[in-house]
């Protein structure tokens, strides 16, 4: 089977859009629809189908992008394993991570790797927690970094931090000046949060419940960073970890708050990988950094 057809097909199958592959991939639309037509022709099914709002892959066009996917992914740890045995230290390492995480945290973490490992790359993708253990489990991945991830037995959990929600808030909001807020007293106020398939609005979603609190939600967003400047410039309030806000923090221009009386958590950051798959050495390499930085 054309090797070159199949790649041509997943990025096709990744972007809904054979011209987005096209660009991607620097060759002509004509040339990806030809291979996929001959791709087609030798399975003897149609992969994809033509709609006014883009590409949408047929039942078996799922079945030949998720098995390709796992193929091509294959194919790169044999050759880091491979390059492991020959002293070389290169290749390709893909991470699903909360947003959170990479504004500072990952790319610290990711820039004291590289100063020991130069010859490893990285494909960082943003998402929710759901889409992260999927991402793990259809192997589009190495690792996931996750929050409050349901228990799987699929998925191994290999580094993890607890952590504690606070309300963030910007220094000339009403309740700035306390040293504490329940979130009795944050609900009374609008709020940016995260859209219900987060973890950490999922986690909100039951505080809210057990209090019997309705949220006045000024806006709900995918976007961490959105939140981050609707809370500095829009009057909402939000839950957050610390750990995501450190550079607003030292900057002055949001504020945390502890809730009370008692600590909003347990608030899970986990590092999961799937239990059955070997891991390069680079990734696994990476894995000791990230705990470390966890900790």
């Amino acid at each position: 089977m054309n090797h070159t057809a199949l790649r041509y097909f997943v990025e096709v199958a990744d972007c809904r859009s054979i011209r987005q592959a096209a660009n991607r991939l620097h060759v002509a639309a004509s040339a990806i629809s030809r291979q996929i037509a001959n791709l087609e022709h030798e399975l003897g099914a149609e992969l994809i189908e033509r709609g006014p709002s883009g590409i949408r892959l047929t039942a078996a066009g799922e079945v030949v992008a998720q098995h390709c996917r796992s193929t091509f992914r294959e194919f790169q740890r044999i050759r880091s394993l491979v390059d492991d045995l020959k002293g070389l230290r290169r290749g390709q390492i893909d991470i699903f991570c909360v947003e959170g995480l990479v504004v500072e945290f990952l790319p610290r973490v990711l820039g004291a790797f590289h100063g020991e490992n130069p010859g490893i790359d990285y494909r960082v993708v943003t998402a929710p927690t759901d889409r992260i253990v999927e991402a793990i489990v259809k192997d589009e991945c190495d690792f996931g970094i996750t929050i409050n991830a349901i228990a799987r037995p699929d998925i191994k959990t290999v580094a993890s931090r607890i952590d504690t929600l606070e309300v963030v808030i910007a220094p000339g909001h009403p309740l700035a000046e306390r040293a504490s807020i329940t979130v009795e007293e944050a609900a009374a106020y609008p709020m940016a949060l995260l859209q219900p398939s987060f973890g950490a609005r999922q986690f909100m979603d039951a505080q809210f419940a057990r209090r019997g609190l309705a949220p006045r939600e000024l806006m709900t967003s995918n976007s961490v960073v959105a939140l981050k400047a609707m809370v500095q410039h829009g009057g909402a309030l939000t839950f957050m970890s610390p750990m995501f806000i450190g550079d607003e923090l030292s900057r002055g221009v949001l504020c945390a708050r502890p809730v009370t009386p008692e600590p909003l958590g347990p608030y899970r950051l986990e590092v999961q990988a799937h239990r059955d798959r070997r891991l390069p050495f680079a990734a696994h390499a990476l894995l000791s950094h990230l705990e470390r930085a966890l900790n």
